[in-house]
């Protein structure tokens, strides 16, 4: 049985691309990464727009609840987007789920390509299950 984790920050109708990701870590397996309007190896940003991202895992072990970490690097340093325990995200190992959220770039970024960082971990024991990175450019 599938379970679709959902995390709806804001609501946005768009098609969702296939995005380019490099792994950062994690020891559970991650099939891929879709963005609004986006698609290949940069993810093409407007100020102020509501992007809905979504990404398929698989996790190694059960968990009681995730933890979703979204993080830019700008000028050498994180910029935490999202850090939030993720509702009714009890999972199983070996199980496909879906995760959505959805980032707003800023205009202070304006200009800036910079990677985005997608950490999916587990609550209770801090475990990271997935950890993706996708460049973004804002315009």
């Amino acid at each position: 049985m599938k379970v679709l984790l959902v995390l709806a920050l804001c609501i946005a109708a768009a098609s969702a691309g296939v995005v380019s990701h490099t792994r950062c870590g994690g020891v559970g397996t991650f099939r891929e990464m879709r963005i609004a309007n986006c698609e290949g190896a940069i993810c093409y940003m407007t100020p102020g727009t509501p992007y809905a991202c979504e990404g398929d895992l698989i996790t190694s072990t059960a968990a009681a609840a995730l933890r979703l970490k979204v993080s830019a690097t700008y000028l050498g340093f994180p910029v935490s987007i999202i850090d939030a325990v993720l509702e009714n995200s009890s999972v199983q190992p070996g199980v496909q789920y879906t995760v959505r959220f959805t980032i707003t770039p800023n205009d202070i970024l304006s200009g800036n390509t910079l990677p985005v960082r997608a950490e999916i971990s587990n609550d209770a024991s801090g475990l990271v299950e997935i950890c993706v990175s996708v460049q973004v450019h804002i315009n």
